[in-house]
């Protein structure tokens, strides 16, 4: 789509933001890809949210009051809405807790985007105030400026800032007004009324002082302008002395100092982890070491228990062979000098006729019956010499045993004391390891410091030279704005007779009940010299509620239209709430001539055809029980909390 058919206001997303206990988001989407589709419906059941859509819209375009109901309270705390303005997105955000807000924080991006973009803050209560909501709008439509008078009577009454509330009675046609028979405000309250006939001049550019104001804003503009230039000449004078690489260059520079950054970022950590491992490693050294000392001390202590035990042994061994020798030479003294070889009897010291010898048990000498070799000196001797040699030769066992013990015990004890020395070694040598990681960290920071200097120093390059951009995008808009002026100006001086416009909007009006298939309608629809409907030849407050509605429904399509195809000053959208009121199967008993299911398809045939054709490019949204099944609709609330999505707020518990 063409900027020119990007006119005026789009309405593009709602999003509702939840509470700090249920921090979600609730989103109504107005586009189809990234254009708004030009028939936008609301669909579902009764007490779902629908209307509250359109009440948040308006409320976020500036009306006063938001929805108020208990799952709203609950679930809501502020809402955001972006918009097209002649083409630009804009987000619009206000709080929805308490009273209503009084300013609105406004943002030069998509809802999305608006973290990155710059704030403006306009307040709502002064609609004539540059600084206001209401101006900001008015400003991109063409229509900043103006004021509307209050009497018609009296020319010096006060007089009231055009606002985009007072535009909106043409853009927001709510459920209540379509059967109102007040469509404009002639029975109700004058000064609106005078003002709404006011707004429809403006509008169509039919007024009488629309060329001075036209003029004014021109001038205003083109103010504007030569300040807009005057800040990006400045800007840029300045920023480029700093910068002279412009913008493309400070972004390649501040690309490659990130990556920089991150590459020095990425060798500290590497170099920190690496001395870690080397910490660990020491550590783990220190730990191995200890452990080898334990074992080494152990095994030495060992060793020297079983060199005590060997030596007492060894003194042992030596007692038995002494006494072995000992035995040894009593039994051969025995064999050499015999005991039993006695030739004079002790007693008298006569000399024995026989030697003395034992028999059987029976010793010649003395006659005892029993006595016997075994206690002979000789048999104890050899007996004991026998027990002896083998307790000796049992000790010279064990103590060989003991002995090659010992010895594998030594070997072991000098393989610990060997891993001790070679441990304490490589812990000597690792300790002298850390100091050439803390040099080489010590430079990649500084190395890293100077980076992130040089990284800041580009981020604020890249931030000047945005604001440089900034700046040329607010001239752009300045300079496209004092051509649109200009173009209107060029045609307020040749501006449309009043009249010829008011018989091409009675004109359409017309034809779109025709379209509508108004019951017996015979061409005698039309408007008066105040825009006010007149059907079958009387004034449309005679109609039954059926017909209020489809009037209603042509008048406000007969104005979005002609407006629309003659570049007039609306924005180019339309919104209505419940098209089917009284018509179809909700026509009351005695309106049957309403009661025709296709008259409902006849208005969204009628617009569909319109917006393809002379309205391409339009925006028509409806809020609606149960459009036609063709119909796309945006959203469809089931009203069923087993059917999603049941409403605006989905997760509203009853």
């Amino acid at each position: 789509m063409n900027a020119e058919l990007q006119k005026g206001l789009r309405i593009r997303h709602l999003r509702l933001f939840g509470t700090i206990a249920n921090p979600r988001t609730y989103d109504v989407s107005f586009l189809e890809g990234d254009l708004t589709k030009p028939i936008g419906v609301i669909a579902g059941a009764s007490q779902t949210g629908k209307t509250s859509v359109i009440e948040y819209v308006q409320y976020l375009l500036g009306s006063d009051d938001y929805p108020d109901h208990e799952e709203m309270r609950d679930n809501v705390t502020s809402a955001a809405l972006e918009i097209s303005l002649n083409g630009e997105i804009h987000t619009i955000q206000r709080t929805t807790v308490g009273a209503s807000s009084k300013f609105a924080s406004v943002w030069n991006a998509p809802i999305n985007g608006v973290q990155d973009a710059i704030e403006r803050r306009l307040q709502i209560d002064k609609p004539g105030e540059e600084d206001s909501l209401s101006y900001f709008l008015m400003e991109a439509i063409g229509l900043s400026g103006v004021r509307l008078q209050t009497s018609a009577a009296n020319p010096n009454a006060d007089s009231h800032a055009f606002s985009f509330r007072d535009l909106s009675r043409l853009i927001f046609f709510e459920n209540s007004r379509l059967d109102s028979k007040n469509l404009l405000v002639e029975g109700g309250n004058s000064v609106v009324a005078y003002k709404l006939q006011q707004t429809l001049d403006f509008v169509f550019q039919v007024s009488d002082e629309e060329l001075g104001l036209a003029t004014q804003r021109l001038r205003k503009a083109e103010e504007a302008l030569r300040e807009a230039e005057s800040t990006v000449q400045a800007l840029t004078a300045v920023v480029d002395k700093e910068y002279p690489e412009g913008p493309a260059g400070v972004e390649i520079l501040f690309e490659d100092a990130r990556r920089r950054q991150s590459a020095l970022a990425e060798t500290v950590r590497a170099n920190d982890k690496l001395q870690a491992g080397t910490q660990s490693g020491l550590v783990e050294l220190r730990n191995r070491l200890n452990d080898a000392q334990s074992a080494e001390s152990a095994a030495w202590e060992k060793v020297r228990a079983r060199e005590s035990l060997v030596e007492r042994l060894r003194a042992l061994a030596l007692q038995y062979a002494d006494d072995r020798r000992k035995l040894t030479f009593l039994t051969e003294a025995e064999r050499v000098f015999d005991p039993l070889r006695i030739e004079t009897c002790p007693a008298c010291l006569s000399k024995l006729k026989e030697p003395v010898r034992f028999d059987h048990g029976h010793c010649s000498l003395c006659g005892n019956e029993d006595a016997s070799e075994q206690t002979s000196v000789s048999m104890l001797s050899k007996r004991e010499l026998r027990a002896v040699t083998q307790r000796l030769d049992e000790l010279t066992d064990y103590l060989g045993r003991l002995e090659r013990q010992l010895s594998s015990m030594r070997n072991h004890a000098r393989v610990t004391q060997a891993s001790v020395e070679q441990l304490a070694k490589e812990l000597n040598h690792a300790a002298d390891l850390p100091a050439p990681f803390l040099a080489f960290r010590d430079q990649a920071m500084r190395d890293f410091s100077e980076a992130q200097s040089e990284l800041a120093r580009i981020e604020v390059g890249v931030r000047l030279w945005g604001r440089v951009n900034e700046a040329e995008h607010q001239r752009d808009l300045r300079q496209a704005a004092v051509t649109r002026l200009r173009r209107e100006q060029r045609r307020l001086s040749a501006r449309p007779n009043r009249d010829e416009v008011k018989r091409a909007l009675s004109q359409r009006f017309a034809e779109i009940l025709t379209d509508f298939g108004y019951p017996k309608l015979k061409g005698d629809a039309w408007l008066d010299d105040k825009l006010i409907p007149h059907v079958r030849g009387a004034l449309y407050t005679k109609a039954s509620s059926g017909g209020l509605v489809l009037i209603s429904l042509a008048w406000a399509m007969a104005i979005w239209e002609i407006s629309w195809e003659r570049e007039a000053l609306l924005p180019g959208v339309l919104v209505i709430d419940s098209p089917q009121k009284n018509l179809g199967h909700r026509a009351s008993p005695e309106d049957r001539d309403f009661a025709d299911a296709r008259l409902v398809d006849n208005v969204y045939a009628h617009a569909a055809t319109w917006l393809s054709g002379q309205g391409q490019g339009a925006q028509l949204v409806l809020v609606d029980n149960s459009p036609p099944q063709h119909v796309n609709t945006l959203v469809r609330y089931s009203g069923d909390r087993d059917v999603k999505p049941f409403g605006l707020i989905d997760d509203a518990v009853e």
